[in-house]
């Protein structure tokens, strides 16, 4: 309770400074109150499911995704979501035949509701070889990976995937996926 008692207290001293208003007494409680609250209910949604077990080293990442991923494409996604924080973000970029860089950002839930829509075809992701650059609590891995829809290869391309170690392990805080194409082939190097 102490540490809520000095985040009490020095919550509306941010506020101030970082806005730049004055707050009576009441409204330093209120803005108080209201600043715990958010980051209780944020660390309490930032819990993983139970069901799913975190990797507990960056280098368990990409099975942890190929496993969230591979399935029905209608499956239930909790480990998808247990992997990923809640504000976790999907980035997918491609390059038009003129060259140009085109981009979609898309949250986890978009990104299940875009991949449930397409039915009960399986889906099956597999990281081919991968890189991991690693300080303290967190991480970066650059993955080659191979896409298959009903065993059929569709894609693949390179994912970049920052994670962050958690008390219960390594969850991912975003992921940047290009796709190879004519004009961006995946060079040797990536491949197994």
């Amino acid at each position: 309770m102490k540490l809520l008692y000095v985040f009490e207290e020095r919550a509306p001293i941010f506020i101030e400074l970082a806005w730049g208003i004055s707050l009576s007494s009441a409204s330093r409680l209120l803005a108080a109150t209201i600043m715990a609250g958010a980051l209780a209910g944020s660390a309490m949604a930032q819990a993983p499911d139970a069901g799913c077990a975190l990797p507990s080293e960056p280098e368990g990442i990409p099975g942890a995704i190929d496993a969230a991923i591979t399935g029905p494409m209608d499956k239930d996604r909790a480990c998808m979501k247990a992997l990923l924080i809640p504000e976790a973000r999907m980035m997918f970029v491609s390059l038009g035949t003129d060259g140009a860089t085109t981009y979609r950002l898309e949250t986890l839930d978009d990104w299940i509701a875009r991949v449930k829509a397409r039915g009960h075809a399986l889906l099956e992701e597999k990281q081919l070889k991968f890189h991991i650059e690693r300080y303290g609590q967190i991480a970066h891995l650059w993955s080659s990976y191979a896409l298959h829809s009903d065993g059929k290869p569709v894609a693949r391309g390179i994912n970049s995937i920052q994670a962050i170690k958690e008390a219960g392990g390594w969850r991912v805080t975003g992921i940047m996926v290009q796709a190879e194409s004519a004009t961006a082939p995946l060079p040797k190097e990536y491949l197994p």
